[in-house]
């Protein structure tokens, strides 16, 4: 009998009900490049957070990125790129679902954690202090060292 995406939905999220607060680390190579070009604008994600083809959509998409525009010397681009590539080796929590636009709030994966609850409402999404769903050391005051524990995670208020 196939497996529809709706059971595997289903079995994901009864595999993460399981592990509810289970430690969750992604790996964060270094590479400064990438940590002083992306961290001017915004958090550096641990490239273990997307697939290998959605860090190479995005890498391709430059200079344009998301709503910005991103000017990297085409030496650099290269270089982050690759590494990108070779360091994207994801959890099994993480899986390699391609995120609609590439972006990891979007992913499945994502989506089950971060479902709405008591704790985590849309005001939380809007608070001052978190801005977005892509802000995660808002939150996850580990994230730069890609550490990523419900028990840990604060929601700032």
């Amino acid at each position: 009998m196939p497996i529809t995406s709706k059971s595997m939905l289903f079995l994901l999220t009864m595999a993460m009900a399981s592990v509810g607060h289970a430690q969750r680390v992604v790996p964060v190579p270094v590479l400064t490049a990438y940590q002083q070009e992306c961290s001017v604008c915004h958090f550096a994600y641990p490239p273990g957070l997307l697939p290998p083809a959605a860090w190479q959509r995005i890498m391709d998409a430059m200079p344009k990125h998301f709503s910005t525009q991103v000017l990297l010397n085409s030496d650099t681009q290269a270089v982050i790129a690759q590494w990108l590539q070779t360091q994207a080796i994801n959890p099994d929590w993480v899986g390699s679902q391609m995120p609609p636009d590439n972006r990891i709030t979007r992913a499945d994966w994502w989506q089950l954690i971060h479902k709405p609850s008591k704790k985590l409402t849309a005001k939380v999404w809007k608070s001052p202090y978190v801005k977005s769903p892509s802000h995660c050391e808002a939150c996850h005051r580990g994230a730069p060292t890609g550490e990523y524990n419900a028990k840990t995670a604060g929601i700032p208020s």
